[in-house]
């Protein structure tokens, strides 16, 4: 594994170095520069008027007694400090006693010119009488400061020079310190980690480079030790998991190839069982039923035709052999309705459970319009279901609260929607005979009765078909009671997560 030279670690720290050194240097030499030339401007002007002094006594000679020549003598001897190369000696009224210039000499620092104002060149020097009171004039020098600061200006061009040198001399040193202490030791982690085996990681043990124990990069190898400990062992589990995993599915493959063999064998009981309930109930639609109606026909026919030839016992006898005839029938139908609510295919939708109970009731004032029956339907009631099946069910469940409410002076049927632990359940109230709770748990069994024939007419059938519908729908069914209070029946009809026919 290989990085491009200018994006690795110890390169972009020397570099970073050599920028830092570098810049530092440079503002630390500039600004001891500027401070020693500003010294040495100080200097240079202690000196100038050092040499004007040593003359002035001189000059002031000459001024007082406005002597020409001794005034040029003392020029002259002004000239032997080879920074000046103009000066002159004028008296009170400026006339000049004497004057001399010379040419600049030529060197290499005029570019420094910029920084020093012309006036600075200029020294004048106020000439006193005898006593240091009266002016009697004035000696005016032109000095060339260059000059005498060249010796300065050299040395801070050596000082620049050595202090860029010095600085790239250790910013090499700290590129190659920074290389082989962390640059180097990082690439060989780096090459290390390229030898893990990514099915075993646990097996490669990464070594911590000499000098680095107890650093970053030493606790970042034993990190990474830690975690390939880590990793290693999950990714043993997670083997171990898929042979388990693969284990089970050939398991879960078996137990399913022998589900869907039971599962076609209780299919073809299931089919079985229909074909011979599909015969019983031709049976009994015919076979049966032919019998009764024979016998119901030639009831009629002796009680229509024969009545004056009978007495009062036969003729009681043979009212008793029609009414069996009618509660063989009735009971015939029941038992059609029980078998048909358990086969067929069911057809869900939402329909107004409201509407449909209103139905009912008006088929029931229809057949008994005598019944004087308070019904209370809550309005816009919505259900979700097959509406064949729920239109029996609750023929059985409002036939009941009208039949059983019929020794009561003042009967009433409720029909509502409640929340019975967070689910809506409808519910069905009566103020009829109610019913013992110690027996609930007959309530729905086929041909259990909890009142007797001679009280209230039924077969027995119609709870146990309403139940069948209600647990094909996947709700739940149950009654509350008092006796001669009434009874309250509540059921559900949960709309499935997945719509399926049942």
């Amino acid at each position: 594994m290989s990085i491009k030279l200018s994006n690795r670690l110890f390169f972009r720290q020397t570099r970073n170095a050599i920028f830092v050194a570098l810049t530092l240097g440079i503002v630390i030499s500039v600004g001891q520069i500027i401070f020693d030339f500003y010294s040495e401007q100080k200097r240079i002007d202690e000196t100038v008027h050092q040499v004007l002094n040593t003359t002035k006594e001189s000059a002031s000679q000459a001024a007082y007694s406005l002597n020409n020549e001794l005034a040029l003598r003392v020029v002259k001897g002004l000239f032997e400090y080879q920074p000046i190369y103009s000066a002159q000696i004028n008296d009170d009224f400026g006339r000049q006693l004497a004057s001399l210039e010379r040419p600049p000499i030529k060197h290499d620092m005029e570019w420094l010119g910029p920084m020093i104002r012309t006036d600075q060149n200029l020294y004048t020097v106020p000439l006193y009488a005898v006593g240091g009171q009266t002016v009697i004039g004035e000696m005016r020098v032109l000095v060339d400061r260059f000059l005498i600061a060249q010796n300065f200006l050299d040395r801070a061009g050596l000082v620049i020079l050595t202090g860029i040198f010095r600085n790239l001399i250790l910013a090499i040193f700290f590129g190659f310190l920074f290389y082989f202490t962390l640059g180097r030791p990082v690439m060989q982690t780096i090459q290390n980690l390229a030898t893990i085996d990514p099915n075993q990681p646990g097996k490669t043990h990464l070594h911590t480079p000499a000098g680095h124990h107890e650093d970053e990069l030493g606790l970042l190898v034993r990190k990474l030790n830690s975690i390939m400990a880590d990793f290693d062992d999950t990714l043993q589990q997670r083997y171990m998991a898929e042979d388990e995993l693969k284990r089970n599915q050939n398991t879960i493959r078996q137990l399913n190839l022998r589900l869907e063999e039971r599962v076609r064998q209780r299919t073809s009981e299931l089919e079985t069982a229909n074909k011979e309930m599909e015969a019983f109930t031709y049976s009994v639609s015919h076979d049966l039923r032919a019998p009764l109606r024979t016998i119901g026909g030639f009831s009629n026919i002796l009680q229509e035709e024969y009545s004056e030839q009978l007495d009062e016992q036969a003729q009681h006898y043979i009212e008793r052999v029609h009414l069996g005839t009618q509660k063989m029938e009735r009971l015939i139908n029941d038992l059609l309705k029980l078998s048909r609510t358990t086969r067929g295919e069911m057809h869900r939708k939402d329909f107004n459970l409201s509407a449909l109970a209103d139905e009912i009731i008006t088929e029931l004032r229809q057949n008994e319009p005598e019944r004087d029956i308070s019904v209370h339907i809550s309005p816009n009631l919505k259900a979700y279901g097959d509406q064949r099946l729920v239109r029996i069910m609750l023929e059985n469940l409002l036939g009941n609260a009208w039949k059983y409410t019929q020794l009561n002076d003042e009967p009433s049927l409720f029909l509502g929607l409640t929340d019975k632990n967070g689910q809506e359940t409808f519910y069905i109230q009566d103020n009829g005979a109610g019913f013992d709770m110690n027996y609930a748990d007959k309530l729905f069994t086929p041909f259990q009765r909890l009142h007797s024939s001679k009280e209230f007419d039924g077969t027995g059938v119609g709870l146990a078909t309403v139940q069948r519908i209600i647990h094909r729908h996947g709700g739940e069914i149950w009654a509350d009671a008092l006796v001669g209070k009434g009874a309250t029946f509540y059921f559900t009809l949960p709309r499935p997560f997945t719509e399926f026919s049942a």
